[in-house]
């Protein structure tokens, strides 16, 4: 089944003010020397939530010309929460943004590209309109900013982002989203955990913190290897139902080990690729791929040292595979716990 593409009609983000992790970690004991990830990252204020984030991002998403009562479905893309279910996040961000009743409210997990996916059959199967997208991280309270190994971790931060679609519904977006393709690896399950607040642990233990993440049951290589592997086959599948070439290929996580595999002959741009000759593939598109325009401050990646998030664009040609300006390599730095261990870090 073959369906129309789904416009983007607006998107909105909602940043809380950054923080100098360094100078956090410093403050809690531990040794900074040789950290090499973003030292910049945004920290959720007390009353900063998943519901109050992600209608900040909503409304300003919606503010490309709709308003909530247009919209027909509410998916909430983030795996935080402001309580425990069945209290749901996409609900409050309706009521908190005076949707209506005809409106359907969707709690999901981390999956945004999925999200479009799901929408998009939803609003095909019910005559089109338009649908809301929100994704909200709140999760830096979880981290021990005073554990050297979790370092990979201190740059992780909080933040929203929220878009609007429209299928079948007025003038098109700038943007239109086509397909998705996903890949689970259900064996991961648990693999980051919070131990109570649960059915199996209600409560902590006296003395311990309810809310630590810990890391367990897998080495480092088996997750960087499951990453490769779903994105290597997603991409796969896209490609077999739509045989275009690709221009552009936007990055998060860990980006020079995925263009690696989907990028072949191609290479990202950097910051210092402004006085190198565009290379050109004859089969491939003839204009030279850019870097998408990058907001003033993104939620925090490891790799960047401004604290904005890099977007890889992939240019077409003989140059080979390289990483981008600020970009560590996919397994470094690594968690400390072995496979099968119970011991894990502490994100």
């Amino acid at each position: 089944m073959t369906m129309r593409p789904m416009d983007i009609v607006g998107v909105g983000v909602d940043l809380p003010e950054p923080v100098d992790v360094r100078e956090l970690a410093a403050g809690r004991d531990a040794p900074v020397e040789g950290y090499c990830g973003w030292t910049s990252a945004c920290h959720a204020g007390p009353d900063d939530h998943p519901s109050t984030m992600g209608t900040r991002a909503l409304d300003r998403a919606l503010a490309y010309g709709l308003v909530a009562a247009d919209l027909r479905l509410v998916v909430y893309c983030g795996a935080a929460r402001d309580y425990q279910p069945s209290w749901s996040v996409s609900t409050e961000i309706m009521r908190l943004t005076e949707a209506t009743e005809a409106c359907l409210g969707i709690d999901t997990t981390a999956a945004t590209l999925t999200g479009l996916d799901l929408v998009h059959g939803r609003l095909a199967l019910h005559g089109g309109g338009h649908a809301a997208l929100v994704a909200v991280e709140r999760w830096t309270h979880t981290i021990d900013h005073g554990d050297p190994a979790s370092s990979a971790l201190w740059s992780d931060g909080d933040g929203a982002a929220a878009a609007v679609v429209a299928l079948e519904a007025g003038a098109p977006g700038r943007l239109r989203f086509v397909a998705a393709e996903f890949r689970s690896r259900s064996e991961f399950n648990g693999y980051v955990r919070i131990e109570y607040g649960g059915t199996r642990a209600p409560l902590a233990p006296a003395g311990e913190d309810p809310h630590r993440r810990r890391v367990v049951g897998r080495s480092w290589d088996d997750v960087i290897a499951a990453y490769r592997d779903g994105y290597a086959a997603g991409y796969a599948t896209l490609r077999a139902r739509f045989p275009t070439e690709p221009t552009h290929l936007l990055c998060s996580q860990i980006s020079p080990g995925v263009v690696g595999i989907i990028g072949v002959g191609a290479r990202p741009v950097g910051p210092d690729d402004r006085h190198r000759p565009r290379h050109r593939s004859p089969r491939r598109s003839r204009r030279p791929c850019r870097p998408a325009p990058l907001p003033r401050r993104g939620p925090p990646r490891p790799g960047c040292r401004d604290g904005r998030e890099r977007v890889a664009c992939l240019r077409h040609g003989p140059a080979g595979l390289r990483r981008p300006l600020g970009v560590p390599a996919p397994h470094d730095p690594r968690p400390t716990g072995s496979a099968g261990s119970t011991e894990g870090v502490t994100p």
